[in-house]
Order: structure tokens, then sequence, then C-alpha cells
């Protein structure tokens, strides 16, 4: 667990550290990286695609869950990332924020993410996605990293699905409207089917 020491350390520092690092060890690899820390949030936009570590101490994981759930409906990002941290070894004294990252580095954590695609309800379509919040236990950064690539790859391979969807249903609005200005004129048609009855009854 984490010593009295980090009591001192508020959470907001520690998401801000934790964005820095992951950006540091090998997150830019995917693209350009832009950290912009507006308290509480801490956003990283990767490639357009915007992400907030929201972080807490254990023990609050509800009022995590919560605080994500309003990050996202309110359109703030388009994933977020929800940090317990569980264990972050010190090995100094005194904790600066060299040491900070250090200890965030060898630390492990629990780690669940919300995108905008859970709280849309198509879950039930895309079978990457998960219907409920779930935590992963123990969690090392390392692994961190790898969850977060993951999440985003899922994000961005829907987002170029829903523009090719758009196309398709654009396509089929445009056929359907062709359709539409093309169907016969039903009034005139009646008229000519009652005229053809009328001349076939009159032979008869």
């Amino acid at each position: 667990m984490m010593s009295e020491g980090w009591g001192k350390v508020r959470e907001e520092n520690l998401n801000v550290m934790l964005a820095e690092l992951l950006a540091e060890s090998g997150l830019k690899a995917i693209g350009e990286v832009v950290i912009q820390k507006r308290m509480p949030d801490v956003l990283v936009n990767i490639n357009g695609v915007r992400v907030i570590i929201e972080g807490k101490r254990i023990g609050a994981r509800k009022q995590l869950i919560e605080d994500a759930c309003k990050r996202i409906d309110n359109a703030l990002c388009d994933v977020v990332m929800m940090i317990e941290y569980k264990n972050l070894p010190l090995e100094g004294i005194l904790i600066d924020q060299k040491e900070i990252k250090k200890a965030l580095r060898r630390g492990t954590y629990n780690v669940g993410f919300l995108t905008y695609l859970e709280r849309s309800g198509l879950a039930k379509w895309i079978p990457e996605l998960r219907e409920e919040v779930r935590f992963d236990e123990n969690v090392s950064f390392q692994d961190l990293m790898a969850y977060l690539i993951q999440v985003y790859d899922i994000v961005i391979k829907e987002t170029s699905l829903n523009k090719f969807v758009s196309e398709i249903e654009k396509k089929i609005y445009d056929f359907s409207e062709r359709v539409m200005m093309d169907r016969p004129n039903i009034s005139r048609l009646k008229e000519v089917l009652e005229l053809v009855e009328r001349e076939e009854n009159e032979k008869r």
C-alpha cells in the first residue's frame, strides 16, 4: 500500500506525473501527444483522441466511476482512464517530482476505462467493449500503457467505422430520393386502370 509519506501529495499531482510518464515512456510512438493540465482534469490528446486521466487512492471507486461518467457525458473527452493508486513504492525520504515519477514507474494500479462508446449503448454491437465498468487489479506501469493503447485502437476503429456507416447511410438516402422522384403518379395510374376496366366491362 502507499506509505504515509504520500498523504501530502495531491491526487491531481499524481495524475499529471502519470500523464507525463506515459508520454515519456513511449505513448508518443503512436502519434502526437499533447498534455493539458487543467485541474482537476489531466487531458492527454493522442492524435485527436482526448483521454482524461482520473486517479484516486484506494477506497473511492464509486466516486471515481461517477466522475468518469460526468467527463464523458459532458463531452470533455473520448476516453477516461480511471486509476486507483494501489502501491507506489518510495525509495527516498523526500518526495519530489523525480521521486514521484520513479515510484509511478515501479508502482501497481487498479485500472478501468470508460469511453463514449459504452455511454452510447453500443457495447452490445462491439464485442471488444464491456457493458459494465470493470477494473483490472494489480496492473504494472507497462501493462497500464498497453491497456491505454488497446482502448485507443478501439476508439479509432469505431470512429472509422462510423464514417463508413455514415457514407453507406448517405448512399441509401440518395437512392431512396431517386426512387421517390421516379415513382409513377398514383392518381394518374388509378385513372388509367379505371379506364381500362371500364372498356373491358363495355365489351362484355
